[in-house]
């Protein structure tokens, strides 16, 4: 059953957790220098990779992860509550990405304001994986709302 409404929810979950790696989390400018936070590592403005502020959580497998998840709970639609359970694990997973966003950040913005002032502009990929969650979420309440409708059906027969 391919075709419910919570498959749609999972896939846009899914292709907005893989967008991620489409654009910038955030950039920063330091006077003339500017840098870029993606979810491979900190770039400068010309694409060069800053060897001294790599970051510690490898956020490309952890997106990459949570995207095969996320399309691994469309195809677990014969096991409602295991699939249910799949999509929960997500949020952790999706939490996890978020606060790991913001205190690896936080700390490229230390790192990069050393002596200087660091202006920080928020990219798309910095929203995402919350729109993500939201979308995993309201897959959640469909396949839940499945499950009580088999449920009520069993009751009558």
């Amino acid at each position: 059953m391919l075709q419910r409404k919570q498959t749609l929810f999972l896939l846009l979950a899914a292709v907005f957790a893989l967008l991620t790696f489409a654009f910038p989390i955030a950039s920063y400018s330091r006077g003339d220098a500017g840098f870029v936070f993606r979810t491979t590592g900190l770039f400068t403005s010309e694409g060069v990779e800053v060897q001294d502020a790599s970051t510690r959580i490898p956020f490309a497998i952890l997106i990459g992860v949570l995207a095969a998840a996320l399309i691994a709970c469309v195809f677990l639609y014969k096991n409602r509550t295991r699939q249910m359970g799949f999509v929960r694990g997500t949020y952790m997973l999706t939490l996890i990405v978020i606060a790991s966003m913001f205190v690896t950040d936080s700390s490229i913005t230390s790192y990069l304001s050393q002596g200087a002032k660091v202006a920080t502009h928020y990219g798309a990929s910095s929203l995402l994986p919350l729109l993500t969650m939201i979308l995993a979420f309201l897959a959640e309440r469909a396949i839940r709302k499945d499950e009580e409708l088999v449920k009520s059906a069993d009751r009558l027969r």
